[in-house]
């Protein structure tokens, strides 16, 4: 579990459910318990206020509990209306100190309808979320394996997004070939604000592949 359930179990969505995470990729936090965003807040502030950022990211990548149907709040309710309120609740708080809110994409995709799967989109019914949530948000639209034209879906939504490719040069170039082809055209050119690569390892080997070391 990461620190926020060991410090707070009863912020759980599935509390007392998979014994030792068993049969689950990871947990997730229960967005309509009352005491949830005091805390969130105050990490948000804290991290924030430290490195004097005009802009935050929450995450939000990966959500496969939702709606449990043993959770007393959350149960019986549309996911894609639970996931979406969250991203409104984080970005108000955001706007009140005069940030503006990043967020990972994959949520917001239909895993099914696009076939790319439940890890870089949902197939738990979050994906129509896309039409209920604030369009000033900027979505960091991830693919690591294969490129994939969503970053065109995400502009033509009203979102301003980023492309984040990981370790693969071949993808990575691929996906700036779709952003050029964005910024090429007048419908979406104002969304297409860049790249974010992203890096998934310690620091170590981060940096030798900053320096270009063949073996790392």
């Amino acid at each position: 579990n990461g620190a926020l359930l060991v410090k707070h179990p009863e912020l759980d969505e599935t509390p007392g459910k998979f014994p030792g995470n068993k049969g689950i990729y990871c947990r997730g936090y229960c967005p309509l318990h009352p005491e949830v965003h005091k805390v969130l807040f105050d990490l948000i502030d804290e991290l924030a206020d430290a490195c004097e950022a005009k802009a935050f990211h929450v995450g939000m990548d990966e959500v496969f509990i939702l709606a449990d149907k043993d959770c007393p709040r959350c149960a019986g309710k549309a996911p894609a209306d639970l996931f979406a309120g969250e991203v409104q609740m984080l970005r108000d708080h955001l706007r009140k100190s005069g940030r503006r809110m990043w967020m990972w994409g994959d949520r917001l995709l239909d895993g099914k309808a696009t076939g790319i799967g439940e890890w870089e989109a949902s197939t738990n019914g979050t994906a129509p979320a896309i039409d209920k949530v604030p369009r000033d948000v900027v979505i960091c639209d991830w693919h690591y394996e294969k490129a994939q034209n969503t970053l065109r879906y995400f502009a033509s939504k009203g979102f301003d997004v980023v492309a984040c490719p990981w370790r693969k040069q071949e993808v990575a170039l691929q996906q700036l070939s779709i952003l050029h082809a964005l910024r090429g055209d007048r419908g979406t050119a104002e969304h297409a604000l860049g790249v974010v690569q992203t890096t998934w390892c310690g620091p170590e080997a981060f940096l030798r592949a900053y320096r270009g070391d063949a073996a790392a």
